[in-house]
């Protein structure tokens, strides 16, 4: 009797969490395509009119078929509804600031930076579905962010950079011992040395922030320099700190909420002296997301996800409704970093039954696209219904999606990222 009353209530669930996959799935927009791709986004308008940020994710880093559809989708917001800004996740602040004028950081980078940065973001510009991207970017005047912090192959001459311009600046001429202990733990950063202490640890970025309260103008005419001391100690904080943690789900919860907080910060550095900047942010779903509390994590610490402050959330907190997030997924496929590398292997998009992709698929669709708030705004009591979907790396995982993401692009089948030849 107990085991026939666990199977009614574990059908039970299942009929009502396909009940409201349902539901949003009959809400899904056909978008008219032509040779596999989408050519008419003209149904998203009503959506993202008077918006000024479009986060545009991906359900994993690794599907030619997104990337083709995103670089549609950005051409369409930059050409037809004002967007003039491309934010890039995986690309160093400062390397996008020398792309879009900086001369005076000439010396900070390779020569010739300026034609081959591209080459340098990683994962996406070894795929040749993103060909397309890349020639375009190239023949548009727009201007780009790279919201990451510090990349280790550029750091050590920007550090030295640092360096050099607070060896001649007011503050350390005022506070010469503070100066004479930083600089020898400048050394051991760019030196690579993992034997920092914890008092020379917090002595580091302890000054560091008192450079930046100070408020001094170093070698430009705006704040660019305390806002690359604020990447240095997220660099610091990343790479040396010496405390211990008491598991590996605590250190990732602060690598990601220390990554993800500086991104955010980078991007409202640009947006605050670019108020008319329209700006799509180039970014992973999981970055691109709010409120992730609302999912049941997959895996062990089922709770995980609570304890995250991704880029979304910051940014949405910032900005409001000029936000709009965009989540893509899909029913089914193959994923695949554009690697030939035996660590990288081929992943297979599978949705359950009980998923939401299971049931945007039923629906006959190539592309499609679903607005949350508009569900939200009709019928508000189903901010609370939880439903599976793997919109987040293709596990299935439940949660109070529609809280998660403003909008929902989806693509069928997935492809891998084909290596460029």
């Amino acid at each position: 009797m107990k085991i026939i009353k666990l199977l009614f209530i574990s059908i039970l669930f299942i009929s009502c969490s396909r009940k409201i996959t349902t539901e949003i799935s009959n809400k899904m927009i056909k978008l008219k395509s032509e040779n596999g791709i989408p050519n008419d986004f003209s149904k998203l308008d009503k959506y993202i009119n008077n918006k000024e940020i479009i986060l545009l994710g991906e359900a994993a880093h690794g599907e030619g078929k997104t990337f083709e559809v995103k670089t549609q989708l950005v051409k369409y917001l930059i050409e037809e509804k004002g967007f003039n800004t491309i934010a890039l996740e995986g690309m160093d602040f400062l390397e996008m600031e020398y792309i879009n004028g900086r001369s005076v950081l000439k010396n900070n980078f390779i020569e010739n930076y300026e034609n081959e940065w591209y080459s340098n973001w990683n994962p996406w510009n070894k795929a040749k579905q993103m060909i397309p991207f890349e020639q375009f970017i190239k023949s548009k005047q727009i201007s780009l962010v790279g919201i990451e912090s510090y990349k280790y192959f550029s750091t050590l001459i920007n550090i030295g950079f640092i360096k050099n311009e607070l060896e001649k600046s007011n503050w350390t001429n005022s506070n010469k011992n503070e100066w004479d202990k930083m600089a020898i733990i400048f050394d051991k950063i760019i030196n690579n040395e993992k034997t920092i202490t914890i008092e020379e640890y917090e002595y580091f970025t302890i000054n560091l922030n008192k450079i930046i309260e100070s408020n001094e103008i170093i070698c430009f005419e705006d704040n660019l320099f305390t806002q690359m001391l604020e990447n240095l100690i997220t660099y610091v904080n990343k790479n040396f700190n010496p405390n211990i943690f008491d598991n590996e789900d605590e250190k990732l919860v602060y690598e990601i909420n220390s990554r993800d907080n500086q991104m955010a910060r980078n991007l409202i550095y640009f947006k605050e002296r670019n108020p008319n900047a329209k700006i799509i942010v180039w970014l992973a779903n999981f970055h691109g997301a709010t409120n992730l509390g609302k999912v049941t994590y997959a895996n062990d610490d089922s709770n995980i996800y609570s304890k995250f402050i991704v880029f979304g959330d910051h940014i949405k907190n910032k900005y409001g409704d000029k936000v709009y997030s965009i989540a893509i997924t899909s029913s089914f496929g193959y994923s695949k970093m554009p690697f030939n590398l035996e660590s990288t292997k081929e992943t297979k998009i599978i949705s359950p039954k009980e998923s939401l992709e299971f049931e945007l698929n039923k629906q006959k669709c190539n592309f499609g696209f679903i607005d949350f708030n508009e569900i939200l705004k009709n019928n508000p009591k189903k901010v609370d219904e939880k439903f599976n979907s793997i919109m987040l790396g293709h596990v299935s995982q439940k949660g109070k999606w529609l809280k998660v993401f403003d909008g929902l692009l989806y693509i069928k089948e997935s492809e891998i990222a084909l290596p460029k030849d």
